[in-house]
């Protein structure tokens, strides 16, 4: 392994379609990297924030689960629910979140939302298409970075981002978090959480093709890097958006790109804080096949990492979907909430 596989700085990025080769290396060798200059201004942003924290703070938990998280996946994730790192996790994630599908002019389609949001759909909408925005852009980086020349149907650089337009059904989330305060007495916190042995989001990749992070002043987030295996901190670094590789494109790449393991600490010095941030997981059509990539990168390339194994008579098992690949993950995160409705 080169010294190079060993560096622990998360690269921050000027980005622009033409720092694809920046992108790429930041993709083989911790799976992470910040983007500057990305084009969502930092005013859109903190008024999404606003949004989120009115919500999570203003609205009651009886009415938060009247929209519980549906079979698509959308809706209210209460507290603990979450179950992220199932071997290691005694008790869920301690914190909330609400899940975001599609919209078509101002309305979702895959679910109901709270009168709090309805007021507010159509700015939703407006952030949600952003942020697919910068993922096709950065899709666009990738293909270019691997050289994927253009097919018969011109795809080239828009092989990546053809397979996950926004008007495809797909596993796409956009997703807003809510850490609650917590506060520590005699080394355990809020009763059944021991801070030395749980934390807040346990240990785990991400599902889909790339996901963007958006957070505040307070951080929290770790990762875990691939080659050194050691936790690194996740500083919060001014107007930047933290883009991170999913299981699905490590998959697609044969390992290549890199989808490294994360997790949000009980961190001392801000436990009593709140602690937001939003997340847009970026996902493939849910029929897209996932064919082999036509880049010298990829092809005759030895899979590295997680995934199903082609060699293991391929022609015989049928051709896994993007969908299909995210229904097996999605099984194995989520416990079901058992809601008393006793008086």
């Amino acid at each position: 392994m080169s010294s190079n596989n060993d560096n622990e700085e998360i690269p921050i990025i000027d980005f622009s379609i033409e720092c694809s080769k920046k992108i790429k290396y930041a993709c083989e060798y911790i799976g992470f990297c910040y983007l500057k200059n990305h084009g969502i201004s930092n005013e859109f942003i903190n008024e999404m924030f606003s949004i989120a924290k009115e919500f999570f703070i203003g609205i009651s938990r009886e009415e938060k689960l009247k929209y519980i998280m549906n079979d698509e996946y959308f809706g209210f994730v209460d507290l603990k629910q979450e179950v992220l790192d199932p071997p290691h996790q005694k008790i869920g994630d301690y914190k909330e979140c609400f899940n975001f599908g599609k919209f078509q002019n101002g309305k979702p389609i895959s679910q109901e939302l709270p009168k709090y949001f309805e007021e507010k759909s159509k700015f939703i909408e407006s952030f949600e298409k952003a942020c697919h925005d910068l993922c096709m852009k950065v899709l666009q980086s990738l293909a270019i970075s691997l050289k994927i020349e253009d097919n018969e149907e011109g795809e080239g650089k828009n092989w990546f981002s053809k397979r996950h337009g926004y008007g495809m059904k797909s596993g796409d989330n956009f997703r807003i978090l809510h850490y609650p305060p917590i506060t520590i007495e005699e080394g355990k916190v809020s009763e059944d959480i021991n801070y030395n042995q749980d934390i807040r989001a346990g240990s785990h990749t991400d599902y889909g093709s790339i996901t963007l992070l958006f957070q505040k002043e307070i951080g929290g987030l770790e990762i875990q890097h691939p080659y050194t295996k050691k936790w690194i901190q996740v500083p919060v670094v001014p107007n930047a958006i933290l883009i991170n590789i999913g299981d699905l494109m490590e998959f697609w790449t044969k390992g290549l790109f890199k989808s490294t393991k994360h997790r949000v600490i009980f961190n001392k010095e801000n436990m009593n804080l709140h602690r937001y941030s939003i997340a847009y997981f970026c996902h493939a059509g849910r029929d897209v096949g996932l064919d082999p990539i036509p880049s010298e990168f990829i092809i005759g390339r030895e899979r590295e990492g997680e995934g199903l194994d082609e060699s293991k008579e391929s022609k015989e098992r049928k051709r896994i979907t993007a969908g299909e690949h995210l229904r097996l993950k999605q099984e194995n995160t989520y416990k079901p909430i058992i809601i008393n409705c006793s008086n």
